[in-house]
């Protein structure tokens, strides 16, 4: 049978449903162009032949003819193409899919974890604590009976000096001034994280007040009497 004839047997089941080429490219869901390629044998606008086929079955199915036979004709007329850019051919049934996608959730999935660590070791990693002043033990003082503690802590949410909470600044510095008694004063300095751990440390401070004189403190004792010597009075 040649093309021609298949032609006017598709135009007369076509006018015989009351249908025109937009209305069956309507009802069909095949494009005006690919219905004008199939009508007229035009190798160059035809369909690639997957889709070329699947048309054929559906225009069967409205213009009531063999979709099997029509595509053995159809054969004999068209070349197999390539599908292009306009004609491609559905990703999720013919296609390999890309390994760019799994390579994106890898990457996404490695930042997560490392980001998840960085997280873990800021809730829970051990607090540092850093002493600028006094910056030795057992300083030894003597002008004031106070002394001002300074320093820095990072990776903390509570600092606590003498069982005292101390505010600490955006900066993570701190400062607190501290009474002292005459003799040996122990300061004990701890940082505290959310989940329990903590840092401590602990300073002594020698407190050894100035007499009026200017010369060290020194205590009174009694005046010694030899034996057979009185006090006059």
């Amino acid at each position: 049978m040649e093309h021609s004839e298949f032609a006017n047997f598709l135009n007369e089941r076509m006018r015989e449903r009351g249908l025109n080429m937009k209305r069956l490219s309507e009802v069909s869901g095949v494009s005006i162009k690919h219905l004008e390629a199939i009508f007229s044998g035009d190798e160059n606008r035809m369909p690639s032949y997957p889709y070329l086929k699947g048309y054929l079955l559906k225009l069967g199915e409205i213009l009531d003819f063999n979709s099997d036979e029509a595509w053995e004709h159809m054969k004999k007329f068209s070349e197999s193409k390539s599908a292009g850019k306009t004609d491609e051919l559905p990703k999720n049934r013919f296609s390999k899919k890309s390994d760019g996608k799994y390579f994106i959730m890898g990457a996404v999935i490695l930042i997560l974890f490392v980001y998840g660590i960085f997280r873990f070791y800021n809730i829970s990693g051990t607090p540092l604590i850093t002493i600028s002043y006094p910056q030795e033990n057992m300083v030894v003082v003597g002008d004031e009976n106070s002394i001002s503690l300074a320093g820095d802590v990072s990776n903390t949410s509570e600092l606590i000096i003498n069982g005292e909470q101390i505010q600490i600044q955006p900066n993570g510095s701190w400062q607190k001034a501290i009474s002292l008694q005459q003799g040996i004063n122990t300061v004990e300095i701890t940082a505290k994280k959310f989940l329990g751990r903590e840092t401590k440390v602990i300073r002594q401070i020698i407190y050894h007040p100035a007499s009026p004189t200017g010369g060290p403190a020194t205590s009174t004792a009694p005046e010694k009497v030899e034996p057979g010597q009185g006090r006059s009075f």
